[in-house]
């Protein structure tokens, strides 16, 4: 297998979970609004800002995941043309570049969690209780992105070990 087609493999899933990213940011607001319009109790009201907040963060998140990787795609394969042996090396400090972000992402998730937590122990203000529910959410869901994307990172690294090595 030409190594370009692992760094093909590597651009499509970024691209996948990019419109995963946008697909649950999209449905989270549209939830949001539907609990807010439909819902006639103070706890349905105080979910809207925190769902739409927590929606439109990942929307953006995927959509920049998407423009970034569309505009990488033509780059990428032109520089793999030009020079094999520096685009893996370049790919290899990329990947290991963005590695730390893997450890914040938990970082943050915990803390959310916990924050959560601490909201729904120590008040029943539904407007509290609501960003709880906003910052459980949008951890899990950097759980659940980085899951996969950490992954492929790692299958992609050692693919790029293994080409050095040749």
């Amino acid at each position: 297998m030409n190594f370009y087609q692992h760094t093909n493999n590597w651009i499509k899933g970024e691209l996948f979970e990019s419109k995963l990213i946008i697909a649950f940011g999209i449905l989270t607001v549209i939830i949001g609004v539907l609990i807010w319009k439909m819902g006639n109790t103070p706890n349905s009201k105080a979910l809207l800002l925190p769902l739409v907040i927590t929606g439109g963060i990942y929307s953006a998140i995927g959509g920049n995941m998407l423009y970034s990787n569309q505009k990488r795609i033509v780059e990428m394969q032109q520089n793999f043309q030009e020079n094999q042996t520096e685009f893996v090396q370049a790919e290899k400090k990329r990947v290991e570049d963005f590695q730390y972000q893997y450890k914040i992402s938990k970082v943050v998730a915990t803390v959310f969690f916990i924050a959560t937590i601490l909201i729904f122990w120590f008040t029943k203000n539904p407007t509290w209780q609501g960003i709880g529910i906003g910052l459980s959410l949008f951890g899990l869901a950097g759980l659940l992105v980085d899951y996969f994307s950490e992954e492929r990172a790692s299958i992609y690294y050692q693919k790029i070990l293994e080409f050095l090595q040749l």
